[in-house]
């Protein structure tokens, strides 16, 4: 089966790719935010799968999460990216008639 590393990997869409991936056959490494509950999900899928924390923003944790990867399963297939944020905002004021700030939607697409 296929190796594979999933970016927010401990829920939704990301979690989904991983047992789709562990079902067949594969290995997986999970990346998501410390914060996340990306441990418990390794530990309720419990074999071929790790955890790893990561900030898909920092360079570091990348390539951290590779190196974990070929360490833990001997190579690297795919890369599934999952991982994304969302915040709650107005984007355009109708009382003024201009946008709000759009400081939120640009962290999200960054």
């Amino acid at each position: 089966g296929l190796v594979g590393l999933v970016t927010g990997g401990a829920s939704g869409l990301g979690r989904a790719t991983v047992e789709q991936l562990l079902k067949q056959g594969g290995r997986v490494i999970i990346c998501d935010l410390p914060s996340s509950s990306g441990q418990e999900t390794a530990k309720q899928l419990k074999e071929n799968v790790a955890f790893v924390p990561v900030d898909v923003t920092s360079e570091q944790d990348i390539k951290n999460a590779l190196q974990t990867t070929i360490d833990k399963f001997g190579r690297l297939d795919v890369v599934v990216n999952c991982a994304g944020i969302a915040t709650a905002s107005r984007v355009y004021n109708f009382k003024k008639d201009q946008p709000f700030d759009l400081k939120s939607f640009q962290r999200t697409v960054e």
